[in-house]
């Protein structure tokens, strides 16, 4: 959000970096703990992560007390961690930041040093606020910090599992929710596209332990275009941005697949669409409706609240939101609680994202890659 208006009066505060760093490692079999007093880790685990009820993944609150903040009782935490992880043997484990730590000056990567000489286990300090960044940093911070890590500690790594290595980089459900997500991957797999990921899950501690061996990135998320393009500048990884919705263009997404080069999947402006709309989302999902929707003669513009970026036009705080909302006629894609303010619009399709409206959009869901979908809309 932009500085000059970083509070809202009608929007709630979307994803924070924190809850991205938790995103990101949710399924990567790693022990996640949030060093607060329970508000933030009831706030990632209740409202930012669709996937924690029913789980089994290992995400902890620290239970930081005032006292302990004041009188900077380090030892006391390390020591609950330690015990804790020689208990359940995570993968790794992360100490992940709230506000109170950070003003504090809690010094994240000195205790992070500390618990992984005590344990041997690999330990990463998040210095996350909720404050200044979103979910999209948190997502980068995690590439970098566990990529760098495994880099210069190979004897670290778990052995090699020949399989995919066509990966799908910063995806999380905070932007593409579950049955998106596995809808698109049950197609490549049917089409013997091998990826990294186990079926269901949006992460592979594989990736950030041998990004040289990835082959191929896909991007369907605008973190995942960030991490792409780091990976193609370090290992000249080729990417492909954007995905396919319906069939039709299923065949030539695979095309583009298996020749395995760095391309971005488009579909051209009609020289005539009959109507035009507004889209809010990120801007990788966002061009890929749009591509779509090009094909159906309805032309788009997209705006995204995420990051700026080439395709998109960047929404900095609450009132240019609510501006383009307000004022948008004719047809208006956008998560739930943008459309709660939209005026006379003519048509409008909930979009909802769970990094805006978390619980409350979920019955608003709907696999927007079937394209009868999209028919029996009749936009």
């Amino acid at each position: 959000m932009n500085k000059k208006h970083k509070v809202c009066m009608y929007l709630p505060p979307f994803a924070g970096d924190y809850s991205g760093v938790c995103s990101a490692l949710f399924d990567l079999g790693g022990m996640i703990c949030i060093h607060d007093a329970a508000g933030c880790t009831g706030n990632y685990t209740h409202f930012d992560e669709p996937r924690w009820y029913g789980s089994h993944s290992m995400v902890y609150c620290t239970s930081l007390r005032k006292v302990d903040a004041i009188l900077g009782d380090d030892e006391k935490l390390i020591g609950k961690i330690t015990k804790n992880a020689l208990e359940r043997h995570p993968k790794f484990i992360a100490i992940v930041g709230s506000p109170v730590p950070n003003v504090i000056g809690f010094d994240f990567n000195g205790v992070a040093r500390a618990v992984e000489n005590r344990t041997g286990i690999p330990c990463f300090g998040f210095p996350t606020a909720g404050i200044k960044g979103s979910y999209y940093d948190g997502i980068l911070m995690v590439y970098s910090a566990l990529s760098e890590y495994y880099e210069k500690n190979p004897e670290k790594r778990e052995p090699w599992k020949d399989g995919g290595t066509v990966a799908i980089p910063g995806i999380s459900p905070l932007d593409m929710h579950q049955e998106v997500y596995d809808s698109l991957c049950g197609s490549l797999s049917e089409n013997g596209i091998c990826l990294m990921q186990e079926q269901g899950m949006y992460g592979s501690l594989l990736f950030y332990q041998y990004p040289e061996k990835v082959t191929l990135n896909l991007v369907w998320n605008q973190a995942g275009l960030a991490i792409a393009k780091a990976m193609e500048k370090k290992y000249q990884t080729p990417y492909i941005v954007n995905f396919p919705i319906g069939q039709k263009q299923m065949s030539s997404y695979l095309e583009l697949v298996r020749e395995g080069k760095t391309a971005v999947f488009k579909v051209l402006s009609p020289k005539t669409s009959r109507r035009s709309g507004v889209i809010i989302a990120d801007s990788v999902i966002g061009d890929s409706i749009r591509n779509f929707l090009r094909s159906e003669n309805i032309d788009c513009k997209l705006y995204t609240i995420e990051h700026e970026d080439d395709v998109s036009t960047y929404l900095s705080d609450e009132d240019t939101i609510l501006s383009v909302v307000k004022n948008q006629k004719d047809l208006l894609i956008a998560d739930p609680l943008f459309i709660e303010f939209s005026g006379g619009v003519k048509d409008q399709i909930p979009f909802p994202q769970y990094s805006v409206s978390s619980r409350i959009g979920k019955n608003s869901y709907w696999n927007y890659l079937d394209e009868n979908k999209w028919l029996e809309l009749k936009l």
